[in-house]
C-alpha cells in the first residue's frame, strides 16, 4: 500500500469516528448548556479514592469540538498495549457536572488532550481543578497535527485561570502522532507516566508491617491476613511472619538453631542404640528426616509470603469483605485446632521420651552418659511444642494462601456488575435476580480473572517443591511398607525391639505416639499429603456459584461460562495433579505406608 493509500485510510477513519460521535457530542453539548458550571462546580466535591478502588484507569478530558475523533484514536492505541484498560469518556458515561466529577475522582489517570481552547473550556478547567483536588495523576498529551487543533502552548497557557498554569508547567507534555509508525512511541510514552500503586513502593514493602489485604475499603489501612490469635501461636513457636516485632524475631532465629541442633542430636542417636531411649533405627530416622523437611515447608512459605508474588496479590487483587470474615473465622478455628494437636502430640511425646532420657540408667551411669540423657532430655522439652508448631504453622499459611488466591479469583467478578462488588457473589447468587453484564464489563472481567489465575498458578508452583519432596520420600517408603504387610500382623518374639519394650514402658507409649502422629506414616502424613486436594472444594464452589449465576444476556451469559471452562482451579504442578481422578493415584500410597507402619508396630504389641 502507498503512503498516499494508508493516509487516505486514516483521514476516512477519522472522518468516521466524527460522524459517529457527532450526534452524542450534540446531546451532550446541550446538556451542559442547560447547567450552570459554576453552580455546578460548586455542588459537588472530588473524592481522594484510593488507588484499588479507582473504577477506571483514564479520564480522558479533551474539548470534544477538535479532539473527539484523536480521543477515540488514542483510546484504541492504548487499549492495544494496556489490556483490560478501563475508560471513563463523556459519549459512553454520565456526562453531567456531577457524573464528570465521580468519573475523576474513580479514575487513577486523568490524561488531557491539549487542543485549541481547551484552557477556555469551563468544564474542562473544572475536570483539571477536581483532578488536583483528588490527587489524581496527571498527564498531558497535545495534539501535532495543525489541521486538527495543534495548540500554541504559550498563548494556552497565558488564556488558562492562574491556579492552572502550574499543572502545563510541570508536567511533561507528550505529543501525539497520529502517524500509525510514530504513535506507538506516543503510546510508550503515556503508559510510562501512569500511575504506580503507591502501596507497591519497595521500600514501603520491606518496611516490617503485617500483611493486609483490601486496602481502600471500609478500612484504609486494610484488613490483616493473619487473625490475632494465628500471630500470637506462630509467635511462641518461632516462626516471624511479615510484621512481626524484633523479639519475635530474635527467637525465629534462636528457634533455627535448636532445630539444628536438635537435628544433630538426633542424629547422634543413631550412634547409641542401647539404654530405655533407644527403640529403634526406624523412628529415629523418622524424625530425623522430619527436621529437614518442616525447615523446608516453613522457609518456603515465609519466603512466599515476603514476595513480590504475594504483594501483587494482596493490592491488587483481593476486595472481597464477605470472603475475608470467613476466612478470619476458619483462622481462628484452625488455630484453635493446630494449638490443641501441638499440646497433645507434645505432651504425647514427652511421655514417650522424657522417661527414658531421664532415666536412672544415664543419671547414675557416672561416664558421658549423665551429658547425653540430661542434654536430649531437656532438648525434647524444648522442642517439641516448637516441633509440631512450625509444622502446623507452614501448612496453615499454605491453607490460607489457597484462600486468598480463591478471594482473588472472586474479587475479579466485581466487574460484572457493581451489586457483585457490593453484596459479593454469593449473596447475589441467593437473591437469584439477573444481573446486567454488558460486553465491556465481561472483557473487564476476563482480565482480571485470568491475571488472578495466573498469580494462582504461580503461587501454586512455589509451594510444591516442599510436597514434592515429601512425595518422593512417600514413594520410596513404599518398598518397606509392602515388605511389612507381607510380615502379616502376628506376634514376632524373635524381634530384637521386644525386649527393649518389655523393659520400659515409655518405649510403647512412643511407639503408639509414632502412630498416631508420625510425619510419614500417621496424622502428619494425611494433613501433609491431602492439603493441596482441598483446591477442589474452590474449584466445585467456584463452579457451583457461577451455574446459579443469572444474566440478563443470555448470549453474554454463555460467553462467560465458555470462559470459565478453559481455567482449572485444582492444585496442579508437575506431576502432583490434586484432582478427583488424582486422588485414585495418591490416596492409594498413603494407605500402603500407614498400613506398612501400624503392621510393624501391630507385631510388636502383639509380641508384648
Amino acid at each position: 500500500m502507498s503512503l498516499f493509500a494508508k493516509g487516505k485510510d486514516d483521514a476516512l477513519e477519522e472522518d468516521q469516528l466524527v460522524l459517529h460521535t457527532e450526534s452524542l457530542e450534540h446531546s451532550r453539548t446541550e446538556s451542559m448548556q442547560s447547567e450552570d458550571p459554576v453552580s455546578d462546580e460548586e455542588a459537588v466535591v472530588p473524592v481522594d479514592v484510593p488507588y484499588a478502588k479507582c473504577r477506571w484507569d483514564f479520564f480522558l478530558s479533551h474539548k470534544q469540538s477538535n479532539a473527539q475523533d484523536a480521543v477515540q484514536n488514542l483510546r484504541l492505541a492504548l487499549s492495544e498495549r494496556f489490556l483490560g484498560a478501563s475508560f471513563w469518556l463523556d459519549i459512553e458515561q454520565d456526562p453531567t457536572v456531577k457524573g464528570m466529577c465521580h468519573g475523576v475522582s474513580n479514575s487513577r489517570n486523568v490524561l488531557i488532550f491539549l487542543t485549541e481552547g481547551i484552557s477556555d473550556s469551563k468544564f474542562c478547567q473544572m475536570e483539571m481543578r477536581w483532578a488536583l483536588e483528588a490527587n489524581r495523576n496527571l498527564i498531558l498529551v497535545m495534539e501535532t497535527d495543525d489541521r486538527h487543533g495543534k495548540p500554541n502552548m504559550e498563548e494556552l497557557i497565558h488564556r488558562c485561570p492562574d491556579d492552572l498554569k502550574a499543572i502545563f508547567t510541570q508536567n511533561e507534555i507528550i505529543p501525539w502522532f497520529r502517524d500509525p509508525e510514530f504513535r506507538f512511541v506516543s503510546v510508550d510514552k503515556i503508559l510510562k507516566s501512569c500511575a504506580d500503586d503507591p502501596r507497591r513502593n519497595a521500600s514501603n514493602r520491606k518496611a516490617a508491617k503485617p500483611l493486609v489485604y483490601g486496602k481502600g475499603g471500609d478500612s484504609e489501612e486494610g484488613a490483616e491476613v493473619f487473625d490475632r490469635s494465628f500471630v500470637i501461636f506462630t509467635a511462641m513457636c518461632g516462626v516471624a511472619l511479615p510484621g512481626a516485632g524484633p523479639k519475635t524475631k530474635c527467637w525465629a532465629v534462636a528457634v533455627r538453631i535448636i532445630l539444628l541442633t536438635c537435628g544433630m542430636m538426633c542424629c547422634s542417636r543413631l550412634l547409641t542404640p542401647e539404654g530405655p531411649a533407644f527403640l529403634d533405627y526406624l523412628t529415629i530416622i523418622q524424625i530425623v528426616a522430619a527436621h529437614p523437611m518442616i525447615f523446608l515447608l516453613l522457609h518456603v512459605m515465609l519466603v512466599l509470603l515476603r514476595s513480590d508474588l504475594i504483594a501483587d496479590l494482596l493490592e491488587n487483587h483481593i476486595d472481597c469483605p464477605s470472603e475475608g470474615k470467613k476466612l478470619r473465622f476458619k483462622t481462628k478455628l484452625l488455630t484453635g485446632l493446630v494449638a490443641l494437636l501441638t499440646t497433645t502430640l507434645s505432651l504425647w511425646g514427652w511421655v514417650g521420651y522424657l522417661p527414658g532420657f531421664f532415666h536412672p540408667y544415664y543419671l547414675t551411669s557416672g561416664n558421658g552418659l549423665v551429658v547425653y540423657g540430661i542434654a536430649h532430655g531437656l532438648t525434647w522439652i524444648l522442642i517439641l511444642p516448637i516441633f509440631f508448631g512450625s509444622f502446623f504453622a507452614a501448612l496453615m499459611i499454605m491453607f490460607t494462601l489457597q484462600e486468598l488466591c480463591n478471594m482473588a479469583l472472586l474479587t475479579a467478578y466485581n466487574e460484572l456488575n457493581s451489586e457483585l462488588e457490593h453484596e459479593g457473589l454469593e449473596a447475589v447468587v441467593k437473591r437469584g435476580d439477573g444481573i446486567n453484564v454488558t460486553d465491556h464489563d465481561l472483557y473487564r472481567f476476563e482480565v482480571k480473572y485470568a491475571k488472578s489465575w495466573e498469580l494462582y498458578k504461580k503461587i501454586q508452583s512455589h509451594t510444591a517443591m516442599p510436597l514434592f519432596v515429601f512425595w518422593f520420600i512417600e514413594l520410596g517408603l513404599v518398598i518397606w511398607s509392602v515388605w511389612s504387610m507381607a510380615q502379616g500382623a502376628q506376634s514376632d518374639v524373635n524381634d530384637w525391639r521386644v525386649p527393649h519394650l518389655k523393659s520400659y514402658w515409655n518405649l510403647v507409649v512412643r511407639l503408639s505416639w509414632f502412630v498416631g502422629g508420625s510425619p510419614w506414616f500417621g496424622a502428619g502424613c494425611w494433613i501433609t499429603a491431602l492439603l493441596p486436594w482441598g483446591s477442589i472444594y474452590y474449584a466445585w464452589r467456584m463452579n457451583n456459584l457461577s451455574k446459579r449465576l443469572i444474566f440478563k444476556n443470555p448470549t453474554t451469559r454463555h460467553a462467560f461460562r465458555s470462559f470459565l471452562a478453559e481455567f482449572a482451579l485444582e492444585f496442579r504442578v508437575s506431576f502432583l495433579q490434586a484432582t478427583p481422578k488424582g486422588l485414585l493415584l495418591f490416596v492409594p500410597i498413603l494407605v500402603v505406608n500407614t498400613l506398612g507402619f501400624v503392621f510393624d508396630a501391630l507385631r510388636l504389641f502383639n509380641s508384648i
